[in-house]
């Protein structure tokens, strides 16, 4: 059977200010994806392959995955939805997202066998005991692992975020590929060897971000869909991303302080080579949140005296800080 039609809308948001969700343990704010950006996302859970997803630094690549499972959690409940996320880190292996064996715990509780002291934890005689499921191994899990193993689990359904691949060395994605598009991996730590395999009626939701710090394999490009998020230029979509996270604050303070933060960028985007660190929404939002903490005829007066108050948030660098702070 094919899966259900689902379909991103970025409409189903949080209420402005946050909404705490118990499942990612953050809060999670309004996204407006562009319209380009939600035709990517459809597209790749038409094709079922993963979405590569690159911009600037601070764009929002990551809040993606965090915008489609509120909304998918919300309209399609049907599905029992989880999210995982797999931070890459430049130590990180492809093995880690699919599953971890702890062969000494085993080998430690075969010893208390043995000498007849009990372990409540864990039974050497079963290698389950011993399996800890990465990202993907839940994402793949098409079959429980316990005494329900032969029961499918259709209503199961899972968004993994696969965060900065980049980060890892340049055989990482490389050694994903076959369970990308395959969307199955083998257990080789069990006896028998089991393979885990994506639900084919409730397959997985796959983003990958990268800040382009590396170039990726062909081999692996081939098999993502891709799309490359713009910084939103537009005033008024950088306006809806303030008041979705700050209630009730004067227009004339967000216009003031939007306009003079376009400012920056613009002098930025003139100044600085194309790898440089230019300041984007994560920025803004940091830079926000400070102003947020006084009232706004104080903070209006200080943008009226400095160019840029509590510079700290919005430059990365003594130079930044000399070229523009002043």
């Amino acid at each position: 059977m094919n899966p259900e039609i689902i379909k991103y809308t970025g409409k189903i948001h949080p209420a402005n200010g946050g909404e705490w969700n118990e499942q990612l343990r953050r809060n999670l704010y309004a996204y407006y994806p562009s319209n380009s950006l939600k035709e990517a996302v459809n597209l790749a859970i038409k094709l079922n392959r993963p979405l590569l997803l690159e911009g600037e630094p601070g764009c929002g690549k990551s809040e993606l995955a965090r915008a489609v499972f509120y909304e998918f959690s919300k309209q399609y409940t049907n599905y029992e939805w989880d999210y995982r996320l797999w931070n890459v880190q430049s130590t990180s292996k492809a093995q880690d997202g699919f599953y971890s064996y702890d062969y000494i715990g085993r080998l430690q509780a075969a010893q208390l066998a043995k000498v007849e002291i009990k372990d409540d934890k864990s039974d050497p005689a079963n290698p389950k005991d011993y399996l800890e499921l990465g990202p993907l191994g839940h994402a793949f899990n098409k079959y429980y692992l316990d005494e329900k193993e032969n029961q499918e689990n259709p209503k199961y359904r899972t968004i993994v975020l696969i965060d900065e691949i980049d980060k890892a060395d340049t055989d990482f994605p490389n050694d994903l590929l076959l369970a990308l598009e395959d969307q199955c991996f083998e257990i080789k730590d069990l006896r028998p060897p089991k393979w885990l395999e994506a639900n084919p009626e409730a397959p997985p939701i796959v983003f990958i971000t990268s800040n382009q710090e590396k170039e990726l394999p062909n081999a692996f490009l081939r098999r993502c869909l891709y799309h490359y998020i713009e910084f939103p230029d537009n005033k008024d979509d950088l306006k809806k991303i303030i008041q979705a996270r700050f209630k009730s604050q004067p227009h004339k303070l967000v216009d003031k302080a939007i306009e003079r933060f376009l400012e920056l960028r613009s002098e930025m985007n003139d100044d600085k080579e194309e790898t440089a660190k230019k300041v984007s929404t994560s920025e803004l939002i940091d830079w926000f949140t400070v102003l947020n903490d006084y009232p706004p005829e104080k903070v209006l007066k200080k943008l009226e005296n400095e160019r840029y108050p509590f510079g700290s948030t919005l430059f990365k660098s003594r130079q930044d800080k000399s070229e523009y702070g002043l």
